[in-house]
């Protein structure tokens, strides 16, 4: 992310980002209470739902895969774009296959 585009971004959005974008790299999807254990909001779910929002918005806005889409629900159902979509299971593809920059 650049700096101009993560203006008013929190600890929590670089968390998340880092740890989508490392599961991005390894080429696996990432169940929804692993992420929010790892990014420590397993009570925070609203939060959680609000920082994947976020990063959504921010991809499509910067035409960059849409990240959130390798989160799964805790039986492994894709969800992180509607399953409606019929580009759905591209989009994580295309996520896997970007070379994500390491913001650390």
């Amino acid at each position: 992310m650049t700096s101009q585009a993560t203006a008013g971004m929190t600890t929590s959005d670089y968390k998340l980002w880092d740890i989508l974008v490392e599961s991005a790299k390894e080429r696996t999807t990432i169940r929804y209470s692993k992420l929010a254990r790892q990014a420590g909001l397993e009570h925070s779910q609203d939060e959680l739902r609000t920082l994947l929002q976020r990063i959504r918005m921010y991809c499509t806005e910067h035409q960059l895969p849409i990240l959130s889409t390798i989160v799964v629900d805790d039986v492994g159902k894709y969800t992180g774009l509607s399953s409606s979509l019929p580009d759905a299971p591209w989009e994580r593809a295309k996520v896997f296959d970007y070379q994500w920059p390491v913001t650390s």
